[in-house]
């Protein structure tokens, strides 16, 4: 019976992960990401398309995806006498599973990095925060997106394998399907980061011309702002003055008046 939960969540988890965060960011953006770019339903492909706040968008939209299927099979499983541990890499693998291969998108899906580390956050946060800034890190030195997203499952993976109970065979094999899901998924960029063809990602060069962009809206702003208020205060000085002609030639007038009584 314990098993039929397994399967159950696993399903279950598994149609989660055929939501894809880029694909509903571009529906609302009017495009489809999949037709630019790399062609990949993923977080930097939005970026490079749509720009940054979409991309982050999707990346949250892929994480959470990831992360509230694990988090709701550890918190509820050990309540019906399940092991919560193997729950939450059951729904782990599927989620990633559906991301990679969803079957409501002719099995053609992302890369699974977000979705992984929604499943990590949950099997062990603060490692995986840890991980994740040192890979950022490491993507704004060394410059490939790849050895980020790459690096950040195998040592992930790595870590928890270490972790896990020598008794808990189960995890050790969801852990290394989940990292050679990723992998399998990154396998053109593995290719071309070794014959040297994979594109860099200048991470610090993108938010400083966002930066530069805020700025030059924000100047812009302030000049027309400046603009509309020196023309309302023109209109204001030539009503006054246009006032002040009208009572100076009704004074004109009536002393005028006067003079011919």
């Amino acid at each position: 019976m314990h098993y039929l939960y397994y399967v159950i969540l696993g399903i279950i988890s598994y149609f989660i992960g055929n939501i894809n965060g880029a694909r509903v960011i571009s529906k609302i953006k009017h495009g489809d990401v999949t037709k630019s770019g790399s062609g990949n339903p993923g977080t930097l492909n939005v970026w490079r398309t749509f720009g940054f706040w979409p991309g982050v968008m999707t990346f949250c939209l892929d994480m959470i995806k990831g992360l509230i299927p694990c988090l709701i099979a550890y918190l509820t499983f050990g309540y019906i006498d399940c092991n919560p541990e193997i729950a939450l890499y059951v729904a782990g693998f599927s989620v990633v599973l559906g991301h990679v291969f969803p079957i409501i998108f002719k099995f053609r899906g992302g890369k699974g990095i977000a979705t992984s580390i929604g499943v990590f956050l949950v099997a062990n946060w603060w490692v995986a925060l840890i991980v994740f800034v040192v890979m950022i890190i490491c993507m704004i030195f060394i410059k490939y997106a790849s050895i980020f997203t790459i690096g950040f499952v195998i040592t992930m993976s790595i870590v928890e394998i270490c972790l896990t109970s020598p008794t808990n065979w189960v995890n050790y094999i969801l852990i290394s399907l989940i990292l050679i899901l990723v992998v399998y998924a990154h396998r053109s960029n593995i290719i071309k980061l070794f014959t040297g063809k994979e594109n860099k990602t200048e991470l610090l060069k993108m938010l400083k011309g966002i930066a530069n962009k805020n700025k030059v809206s924000s100047n812009n702003e302030t000049i027309e702002n400046s603009n509309a208020n020196n023309n309302e205060n023109f209109n204001k000085n030539t009503t006054v003055n246009s006032n002040t002609d009208d009572i100076k030639n009704n004074v004109e007038s009536n002393s005028k008046q006067e003079k011919q009584d």
